[in-house]
């Protein structure tokens, strides 16, 4: 426990400076939790007897990161254009790698495993960067992070005071703890930890309770949905947590399996509903 509390002691505020203040300290920041979530989670594949081009996964998340954060500085231009490139140059040079191995046996899957990880987080992580383009978008990825946080401990305690009391079954054969009491106390709070940061931090930003309530809603549901695909990954590996990067706290992806999925589902809203 008293490992939990140090850790979280250093880790906040240093996140915070990140988010907000942090411009390569945020690059660096971003590609540690690239690189080593992906580290983590080929990891848990090998663990399992899994094939994975563990390495050349890595560096390429963290190549792509390190090519996101030069489209938001301008010095790389229509990224969505590069898209469909990197993707053929990734499948022909994992190809290219396994022929070179002089391998038949399990090929399809040290191809598709490898690809999995790249287009789980990376793919989706990196939307950090697009955020952090938008109006207050430190703010945005600050909030989107406490969000979780508040989203994580209300169906938590919500789910002990009430889980089960009024719907019998759970919310996932995957993680049989979680409740639909809790989820609910998750969107509840959630959507008012959202209002009383608005007062803080966006009164002066002309968005609507609407979005408000939309954007928390996403932060709660989808979060939910990013938490559970990462236990199903770990249940499928037979893995009780991604590493011990975070000691107690479990791995980076531990900590971060929310966020990639949040990252992506409200930078797509704020670009088809917000602008």
């Amino acid at each position: 426990m008293k490992n939990r509390i140090l850790i979280a002691l250093i880790f906040i505020p240093l996140l915070v400076f990140i988010y907000l203040k942090g411009e390569l300290l945020f690059l660096l920041f971003t590609n540690v939790i690239v690189g080593v979530s992906l580290y983590e989670f080929y990891g848990m594949m090998k663990a399992s007897g899994r094939e994975v081009a563990l390495e050349y996964g890595v560096t390429i998340g963290m190549g792509l990161s390190v090519s996101m954060y030069l489209a938001e500085k301008g010095f790389l231009h229509n990224v969505e254009g590069y898209v469909v490139p990197i993707c053929v140059f990734i499948s022909v040079s994992l190809l290219i790698m396994r022929v070179l191995q002089k391998k038949i046996e399990g090929s399809t899957a040290y191809i598709g495993n490898t690809f999995l990880g790249l287009l789980y987080i990376p793919l989706l992580y990196l939307h950090i960067y697009g955020i952090r383009g938008l109006e207050n978008g430190g703010y945005w990825i600050l909030t989107l992070q406490i969000l979780l946080w508040v989203s994580d401990s209300a169906a938590y305690f919500v789910g002990i005071k009430f889980g089960r009391k009024f719907f019998k079954e759970g919310l996932s054969v995957i993680s049989p703890k979680k409740s639909y009491e809790g989820l609910m106390g998750s969107m509840i709070f959630t959507i008012l930890g959202l209002f009383l940061i608005k007062l803080v931090w966006f009164k002066h930003m002309n968005i609507s309770y609407l979005h408000m309530v939309a954007i928390a809603l996403i932060v709660s549901l989808i979060g939910t949905v990013g938490d559970l695909a990462e236990s199903m990954f770990k249940r499928e590996f037979g893995i009780k947590d991604s590493g011990v990067a975070l000691g107690e706290h479990g791995g980076i992806l531990d900590r971060f399996d929310s966020m990639i999925f949040v990252l992506p589902a409200v930078f797509y809203y704020f670009k088809l509903f917000i602008k």
